[in-house]
């Protein structure tokens, strides 16, 4: 069974990888025909090689993440190649896995994906009662419910896992949450509260504000992903899935170093744009979007640098690195210039291919 699971575990990377190196080949089209390959295993290469720490992590704690990794991303080449509700089933097949993914139908329902977002919630219902009902019938699956919400939706878990009598991983530097960064800085009864303090809080103050952080941090997600679905490129598309991945991290109240796997996604994102730098135009978007790959992969390597420092990790510089990465990949999906989009930096004379053309030469 070690060596089973331990297959699932490389085959689910393996397929990451295998769509992300299709994401590191979405070009613009004045980009030569004969460089695509050479620059897709780049992109790919730089990309896994910055991650390797967070794979390294995510492989040692043998968890799940590389299956939600692998359930996302099946999920976004679904959506890509008009099989919505395929598309749900899997983010519904995450989200029960994980429970961080059911951010994603938020996104679901801004993008009015109307049937991947009942797929979603069907599977999820489906899956988490009916097996229950065949094994434990209805008075024991609502107890057994009712248990999981106390934990899990209502007790430490959702409050930021503020209970000082908690294992120490949980509350100690290793754990990057909104709820315990903020205790760590503010709550002068800490077990583990950090040397040069911001100020003081009370736990339920924490708490309170660790949610109106959260809460604020998804409003701007969700209005700066509000665009419907046929208003993006298939890469602003990729890149909002991007940014989703890194929000189950950033709003989660459990941050550990190997969900940092989720964040590979918009790396390749970042390392793509880094890439194609020497193809654009000095002062275009193109070359500010170069920038901004450039300034995504710096604060991922600087975060992955912090990982060696407790006391960085203590003053929640991962949380920090998310949140600023997540920023960053939002920032890709801006419109164009009203002076850049006739040729979207293309050389003179050259045409913008139709959407739908670019959708079909992505898939």
């Amino acid at each position: 069974m070690a060596l089973v699971w331990a297959a699932a575990q490389v085959t689910a990377l393996g397929y990451s990888l295998r769509v992300l190196r299709r994401w590191a080949g979405e070009t613009p089209p004045f980009v030569a025909q004969g460089t695509g390959h050479t620059r897709r295993g780049l992109v790919l290469a730089l990309a896994t090689a910055l991650a390797v720490p967070a794979l390294v992590e995510a492989a040692k704690f043998n968890q799940l993440s590389f299956f939600v990794l692998a359930l996302i991303l099946g999920a976004s080449q679904a959506l890509d190649r008009e099989r919505p509700r395929w598309a749900g089933v899997l983010l519904g097949l995450a989200a029960l896995l994980k429970l961080l993914p059911g951010v994603f139908l938020v996104w679901l329902l801004l993008k009015r994906r109307w049937s991947a977002a009942a797929a979603l919630v069907v599977t999820v219902v489906a899956l988490a009662l009916l097996p229950a009902l065949a094994a434990f019938g209805w008075q024991r699956t609502l107890a057994y419910h009712r248990q999981w919400w106390s934990y899990n939706l209502a007790g430490d878990a959702a409050r930021g896992l503020l209970n000082p009598e908690l294992r120490e991983h949980f509350i100690d530097h290793r754990n990057q949450s909104i709820a315990q960064v903020l205790a760590r800085l503010t709550w002068t009864e800490h077990p583990y509260r950090v040397r040069w303090q911001l100020g003081q809080l009370a736990p339920q103050t924490c708490t309170r504000a660790a949610y109106g952080i959260a809460g604020g941090l998804l409003i701007v997600l969700a209005g700066r992903t509000r665009r419907r679905w046929q208003e993006l490129e298939v890469r602003d598309r990729h890149a909002e899935v991007a940014a989703y991945a890194i929000a189950m991290l950033a709003l989660s109240p459990l941050v550990r170093q190997y969900y940092l796997v989720w964040v590979l996604p918009a790396l390749v994102l970042f390392a793509r744009e880094a890439l194609l730098k020497e193809q654009w135009h000095a002062g275009s978007t193109r070359a500010l979007r170069a920038r901004i790959g450039w300034l995504g992969l710096g604060l991922w390597v600087l975060g992955m640098a912090a990982w060696l420092s407790e006391t960085a990790r203590a003053y929640g510089a991962h949380l920090v690195m998310l949140v600023l990465i997540g920023a960053l990949m939002l920032w890709t999906t801006a419109r164009l210039p009203a002076e850049d989009a006739p040729g979207n930096g293309e050389p003179a004379g050259a045409r913008r291919r139709p959407q739908g053309a670019d959708v079909m030469r992505d898939q």
